[in-house]
Parts: structure tokens; sequence; C-alpha cells
């Protein structure tokens, strides 16, 4: 079997519409609804010092939880159905709450949700994707692995060689390249890959 590890925000949540409207609302700025940012702490627009605390503060928020999804979620649940489907997210425990709120309000099913990333938000002790996938995996099983960030990606593919991984293209990642981390141009490209087999 192969197992399914998804991150959240940026592949199954459209973080990104959700904190452009929140940044408009609470920053005046004057953002279009589909504004897709070139780096990925908005420095095109504030400085990355501004970006975090306005992150945080968006975190905190009711708007945290209302994330609408970039994937059909009763698409993705038959797709995946009867297989096992882990989401991995750096959503901070202290907003933990909104998270699952959040995925049980679109409707995706999945068995497992893991507070994880390349950065640490709680504390040194934060694991990282792979190791959360190391953990997950079974003797002899496989994986495939979709983030829309390069440096996750990078984890995994060097530390999960089992792993197939995916990056989910965004504006700020369309300069990344790796010879072993295949690009996802939208939803289709996965869901393409899991209906051709990708879990057998």
């Amino acid at each position: 079997m192969m197992r399914l590890f998804f991150d959240v925000d940026g592949v199954l949540l459209n973080f990104e519409r959700a904190f452009v409207q929140w940044l408009n609302d609470h920053h005046g700025l004057d953002l279009p609804e589909d504004y897709e940012t070139t780096s990925w702490y908005f420095e095109e627009v504030m400085s990355e010092a501004d970006c975090k605390q306005a992150w945080h503060h968006f975190m905190g928020s009711d708007d945290a939880a209302r994330m609408q999804p970039y994937v059909d979620s009763a698409h993705f649940n038959t797709l995946t159905a009867n297989r096992a489907v882990h989401l991995l997210t750096n959503f901070p425990h202290s907003s933990w709450d909104k998270r699952v709120q959040n995925l049980q309000t679109v409707g995706f099913i999945y068995d497992s949700v893991h507070h994880c990333g390349f950065s640490s938000l709680d504390s040194a002790e934060t694991p990282s994707k792979s190791e959360v996938i190391t953990r997950l995996l079974q003797r002899g099983e496989a994986g495939l692995f979709v983030d829309d960030h390069p440096q996750n990606c990078v984890d995994v593919v060097r530390n999960c060689p089992q792993v197939e991984v995916w990056l989910m293209s965004r504006r700020f990642n369309q300069g990344f390249d790796h010879p072993q981390i295949q690009r996802a141009r939208d939803w289709s490209s996965v869901t393409g890959r899991i209906g051709n087999g990708a879990r057998q």
C-alpha cells in the first residue's frame, strides 16, 4: 500500500486567499481577491517582520477557520477512500481547533493530522515532515507526499527515499527545480496520479 501525505495550507486549503482578504481588511491593503504572492513572506507588499506578525494575528482570528478548499472534498474523499491519508501542517497548536474545524466544515476525510514543518512555531522539538512520515510508514510501504514549499519537499526527498514527492505550483515557488521532485501544476495533476494507481 502507498500512504498519502498532504500539506494543508496551500495544498488542501487556500490559505493565501484567506490571508490576502484579512490583510486587506486589517492593514488597509487593496490586493486583488486572487492575488498570489511572489515570496513566502509577502515581501513585495510588507516587511518579513510585519508579515510574521500579521500571520500570527490572522491565525488567531475566526477567518483562519474559514479557508476554502483547492480541491472538491467529495472528489478527494472518493479518490482516497479506504486508503491511509495523513495531513501534515505547521498550523500552530494555539489555534489547532480552528484547523480541525475548517477541515471538518469543508468535508475532508483523513486518518490523522500532525503538527510539523520546516520551522518550529511552538518549540524547538517540533518535528519535520520527513520525521512524521518516517514514523507513520510501515515496513515495506511507499508513500506520496504533496506540499507547496520547496524546503519541505527537499526534506522528504532526502530522508524518505520510499516516498514520491510532488510540489504544488504556486507563484512564489516557480523558480524552484529538483530532479527528484515532480511539479503539480494544479490538483488535476495529483488526482490524476492517485487515480492512475499511486496506491496499490
